[in-house]
């Protein structure tokens, strides 16, 4: 198993205390870890408004079966690369997840429930087949790092690319009213502290993937100010 390259001395070659690599190996990504977090828990409400009504209403449940495939594939690859943060930043992400996926297909109706299942069922199998290939017939730590580190790409990418039908909804109506600021500045925040983090540790596979998903927010953020809210 790969060490955690997060462990690694605060001391530069003079003994002197490096407040840039506490903050790109430690902070940043302890930050990341809270707002990971509140980007999780922010459907929560909605979902418990939906288990009192006992009514799925206008919600998109799609995203929250994207936040349990997204969570466990990070989970499966900062585990394999002992990495504390990536697995702090993922755990209670898949819990919710779960939690909100099960409780919103109780109240959606057979179509809505039919694409939940297809999509749970299309990550699953995929998620399932990795671990298999890693477990029996992957040997070298650095290729089952990679293999992992792929798979989390591309559902995070799948995960980023939720908002894209809600950018071309504001390009069209030039209207914003579907997009929240709060929740692009946090996307945009939390993307930009785990590029740091994934720089700091030479991990491309952190680094990337979330400069995509800083620069979605980036975008997101533009067109707020481009197109306000039609009242």
């Amino acid at each position: 198993m790969t060490a955690w390259t997060g462990r690694r001395a605060l001391l530069d070659d003079d003994d002197e205390f490096d407040f840039k690599k506490l903050f790109l190996h430690h902070l940043a990504p302890g930050l990341g870890c809270i707002i990971a977090f509140l980007m999780f828990v922010s459907p929560l409400k909605t979902v418990l408004q939906i288990r009192a009504n006992k009514h799925l209403g206008d919600l998109n449940p799609l995203p929250l079966v994207a936040i349990i495939a997204n969570c466990a594939a990070w989970l499966i690859y900062g585990c394999i690369n002992a990495d504390p943060y990536v697995i702090t930043a993922n755990e209670p992400g898949l819990l919710l997840g779960i939690f909100m996926t099960v409780s919103c297909y109780g109240f959606a109706d057979p179509k809505a429930r039919d694409v939940m299942l297809k999509a749970l069922m299309f990550f699953a199998v995929l998620l399932s087949a990795v671990g298999i290939a890693i477990a029996l017939f992957i040997e070298e730590d650095e290729t089952a790092s990679k293999t992992a580190g792929y798979t989390a790409v591309f559902i995070l990418l799948c995960y980023y690319g939720a908002p894209l039908s809600t950018m071309a909804e504001v390009l069209r109506s030039r209207s914003s009213a579907s997009l929240f600021w709060p929740t692009s500045l946090m996307n945009t925040i939390n993307g930009l502290l785990w590029v740091a983090y994934g720089t700091a540790v030479s991990d491309p596979f952190i680094a990337v993937p979330n400069a995509i998903g800083a620069a979605f927010g980036v975008i997101q953020i533009g067109l707020i100010n481009i197109y306000p809210a039609k009242k």
